[in-house]
């Protein structure tokens, strides 16, 4: 009886698609070929890339400065998950999967690269009907330009045809590439998307931070430096955490500990650059192929790492509450609060009012409730306002809470929680309190919009929406702000000031408020948005018209 051999084999054209499916947006998609040109380049060569996306025909190009591809390159680059020559030599880098083949089908049906290098042209396209129509030994490319000579300098061309995506967009795109192009700043790279000129700006820094491992840490992790820093601004979603590289340029992570949606969270960001996560030996992957830039925590490495990162965030993110709980305990900034929860309260009511039409009439023609907004709707509790705990409204003492146990070492090493801590009103108190329940006899506790006024630096805008925290800043860097504070001789119940907070906080409500409406429907026309800005801002005037000209009651 004759024996049958026994081997491992692969379907060339599943496992392509297989890796394509794990680019679903235009974004990642732009953003690998966009690293490699940034990455691959001559030496003295400042990179230099432009991007052109053109939704009507379903076409993105990426073309570049680099350094090109011979059509032994080209071979090499069209192998399923071939390490690129660099990561083979030992240069530090990007290209262990080989996924830049399959990316463009993740959200197209045609790949075309038109490369050139040392004199050399060639072009080939790859298509998802040569890839369905493939036995599974291998996929045909088509060769457009073979070795054609030409005086066109090094560089390479990318162009993603016939893309299935309905809505392709041009600023994800933006914002991603700004987001990472901070790792390859030492290379002074120069990347256009359309007429955009995308530049990675470092928000104003109020403190940075750098941090060392254990020794026990650094073992595993190498001798690595976190740097942490505090944004003057709360930052966009995307910029929030600390950049992870595996080497220069090298950018496989971005790791937030979960601080994103806790207070302050979304004001920090930073870097560290752990090349331990590729020269450590594991069968175990650090990352997968998707470039989701996340870590595996059950790699060696990753698993010391991701808490170290997590830990120092966190505490620096507590550190930046105390500060401003303690910054709230002025004079000044009590009277700042009132003046910034009276404002809320005409904002919240506009809010509340627009969205319970809307839902009334919704209610009309659908069985089913219509969604809640985001904000402005009124919490159900029933606190007492005589109940205080810490906070900025009136003068209190803060109770003290009970140290740790002494009884066991795990008690020992236990923090306090980071909670609010009890507190009694009080004239001669050194600290302040808020009523639980907000102002006034049974009220409920507060919810929806808040406004504040904040030092967020002299550069930044006068005023800004916290979306994660539905909150209104007001920077008293500003000095617009900042003037007329002065001239008001500090006086927060100033009629010029009042009226110059007023202004900040309906125009930055008004677009709070477009942003809301687009997220409850992202079709709505753009003529249609700008409209219910206009009119949210006109509303809120003329509710608090009187207030121009008196003070508040």
């Amino acid at each position: 009886m004759r024996e049958v051999a026994i081997k491992l084999t692969s379907h060339v054209g599943r496992d392509l698609l297989a890796s394509a499916a794990a680019f679903k947006s235009e974004q990642a998609v732009v953003w690998e070929y966009v690293v490699n040109s940034l990455q691959y380049v001559d030496e003295g060569v400042a990179p230099k890339v432009v991007v052109t996306v053109s939704a009507r025909d379903k076409l993105i190009e990426i073309a570049d400065n680099g350094r090109g591809m011979s059509d032994t390159d080209l071979a090499r680059f069209f192998t399923m998950h071939g390490e690129n020559i660099d990561r083979q030599r030992g240069r530090p880098g990007r290209g262990k999967f080989g996924t830049g083949k399959s990316a463009a089908l993740g959200i197209a049906k045609s790949l075309v690269v038109d490369t050139r290098r040392n004199g050399t042209r060639n072009v080939v396209r790859l298509t998802r009907d040569a890839i369905d129509a493939s036995t599974g030994k291998d996929v045909p490319l088509e060769w457009v330009v073979r070795n054609e000579l030409t005086a066109q300098a090094n560089g390479t061309s990318i162009f993603i045809e016939r893309i299935e995506i309905a809505r392709l967009q041009t600023a994800p795109i933006i914002e991603y590439i700004e987001r990472h192009m901070q790792v390859f700043r030492a290379l002074h790279p120069e990347v256009a998307v359309n007429e955009h000129l995308c530049q990675y700006r470092e928000p104003e820094i109020a403190e940075s931070f750098e941090f060392t491992p254990s020794a026990d840490q650094r073992k595993i992790l190498g001798d690595v430096r976190l740097h942490i820093k505090v944004s003057m601004v709360p930052l966009p979603e995307a910029e929030i955490g600390v950049s992870v590289t595996a080497g220069v340029g090298a950018l496989v992570a971005v790791e937030t500990g979960g601080i994103e949606r806790k207070e302050f969270g979304n004001y920090l960001f930073g870097e560290v650059d752990c090349p331990a996560i590729e020269s450590y030996k594991c069968s175990i992957e650090p990352y997968d192929p998707s470039r989701n830039l996340q870590l595996n925590i059950r790699h060696p490495v990753c698993g010391t790492l991701i808490p170290f990162i997590a830990s120092k965030l966190d505490d620096v993110r507590v550190a930046q509450v105390r500060k401003l709980q303690e910054a709230r305990k002025s004079e000044q900034a009590r009277r700042l609060d009132q003046e910034a929860s009276k404002i809320a309260d005409i904002l919240n009511r506009d809010f509340e009012s627009v969205f319970s039409q809307l839902d009334s009439i919704r209610s009309v023609v659908s069985s089913s409730s219509a969604s809640r907004a985001k904000f402005g709707s009124s919490d159900t509790g029933g606190d007492d306002a005589t109940s205080h705990v810490e906070g900025v409204q009136v003068p209190a003492r803060t109770d003290t809470s009970d140290a740790p146990g002494q009884d066991s070492e795990d008690r020992q090493s236990r923090q306090t929680p980071d909670v609010p801590k009890k507190a009694t009103p009080d004239a001669s108190g050194s600290s302040a309190a808020d009523p639980i329940g907000g102002s006034g006899k049974r009220r409920r506790p507060k919810g929806g919009l808040r406004v504040e006024y904040r030092p967020l630096g002299e550069k930044e805008y006068r005023s800004k929406y916290d979306r994660p925290t539905l909150t209104i800043l007001i920077n008293l860097d500003h000095p617009a702000v900042k003037n007329a504070l002065n001239a008001a001789q500090g006086n927060t119940s100033d009629l010029a000031f009042r009226r110059l907070s007023f202004e900040l906080a309906f125009t930055e409500y008004s677009l709070a408020l477009g942003v809301e409406m687009a997220d409850r429907d992202p079709d709505m026309p753009p003529d249609d948005l700008l409209f219910e800005i206009r009119a949210a801002l006109n509303r809120v005037s003329v509710a608090a018209a009187s207030l121009y000209s008196s003070t508040f009651v």
